[in-house]
C-alpha cells in the first residue's frame, strides 16, 4: 500500500483547522498526533520492517486520536469515562463515516487499521489477534504511551485533567492505584479517583511498553524521571511516590540490561 505522507498531513491539517487551534487542548492533540506518528515510524524501523510497513505504522499514528477533537468539541474533556471512548470515535469517523478515503484511496489495510485504532487505548489487548494485528497494535500503543509521558510534563496538569492544581499537591494516591503501580501494572482506569492518581497512572504506562526502542526513547526523553520527581506536599503521598520511584527505576534497569 502506497501512502503519500504529505497528502495525509495536508488533509489532517485541513481537518483540525475546523477546531479552535488557540485552545491549549486542541494544540496539545495536534502536536501529540505528529509526534506519535514519528514514534511509530521510529519503532517500526527498529523492527526492520519494509518501507511500506513503516509507512503504515506512521499512518496509524496520524489516525489514532482523530476523534479527540470531536470529543473535546462535544464534551470539553479528554476523560473518556466522562464523555466518549475516543479510540472508538476515531475509528468511527475514519471507517464508519468513511473519512479514511480523504487520506488514502487504497482500502487493503482498512481492517487492520480500524482494529489497531479501536484497540489503542484498551487496558489489555485481546488474545485473538493475528501476529500482524498484534505488532501494529503494539507499535501504536508504545508510541502513544511514550508521548503521553511528554504531554504530562509539557502541559499544565490542571488543564489536561480539568482539576485544580492544588489538588495534585495535597491528594492521597488511591490504594488500588498504588497497588497496580507497585505490581508493574498499567493502572486500571476504574481505580483512578484522585487527581494525583492520573499522574501515577501515566508514570505506570512504562510497564506496558513492549519494544526495546520504546523503553530507550522513554528513558532518553527524561519525562518519566520528571514525573517521578513530582513533589507532593502530602507526607503519605511523598512516601508512596518514593516507593513508585524505586519500583520504576528497578523495572527500567531490568528492561534495558536484562
Amino acid at each position: 500500500m502506497i501512502i503519500d505522507r504529505e497528502h495525509v498531513k495536508e488533509v489532517f491539517a485541513t481537518y483540525v483547522a475546523d477546531y479552535d487551534i488557540t485552545d491549549t487542548k486542541v494544540r496539545l492533540k495536534v502536536e501529540h498526533t505528529y509526534r506519535v506518528a514519528d514514534l511509530c515510524d521510529m519503532i517500526a524501523k527498529s523492527l526492520k520492517l519494509s518501507s511500506e510497513d513503516v509507512d503504515l505504522a506512521w499512518l496509524l499514528g496520524m489516525f489514532h486520536d482523530i476523534g479527540r477533537f470531536e470529543q473535546l468539541r462535544r464534551y470539553n474533556t479528554f476523560i473518556d469515562s466522562e464523555s466518549v471512548n475516543h479510540a472508538a470515535l476515531s475509528a468511527d469517523i475514519l471507517f464508519t463515516d468513511g473519512h479514511v478515503r480523504d487520506y488514502i484511496q487504497d482500502s487493503t489495510e482498512d481492517k487492520l487499521m480500524e482494529k489497531a485504532i479501536r484497540l489503542h487505548n484498551v487496558y489489555e489487548l485481546p488474545k485473538a489477534l493475528t501476529d500482524r494485528e498484534l505488532m501494529y497494535s503494539q507499535i501504536l500503543r508504545d508510541a502513544d504511551k511514550v508521548d503521553i509521558l511528554k504531554v504530562n510534563c509539557e502541559f499544565p496538569m490542571d488543564e489536561i485533567y480539568n482539576m485544580p492544581m492544588e489538588a495534585f499537591y495535597t491528594d492521597d494516591i488511591s490504594p488500588k492505584v498504588l497497588e497496580d503501580s507497585l505490581a508493574h501494572l498499567n493502572v486500571n482506569r476504574c481505580h483512578t479517583v484522585t487527581s494525583i492518581d492520573h499522574l501515577v497512572g501515566h508514570i505506570s504506562l512504562v510497564y506496558g511498553l513492549v519494544y526495546p526502542a520504546s523503553v530507550q526513547e522513554a528513558l532518553r526523553q527524561g519525562f518519566i524521571e520528571q514525573m517521578l520527581s513530582f513533589e507532593s506536599r502530602n507526607p503519605k503521598t511523598q512516601e508512596s511516590m518514593k516507593k513508585i520511584r524505586d519500583c520504576v527505576h528497578n523495572y527500567m534497569d531490568e528492561k534495558m540490561h536484562g
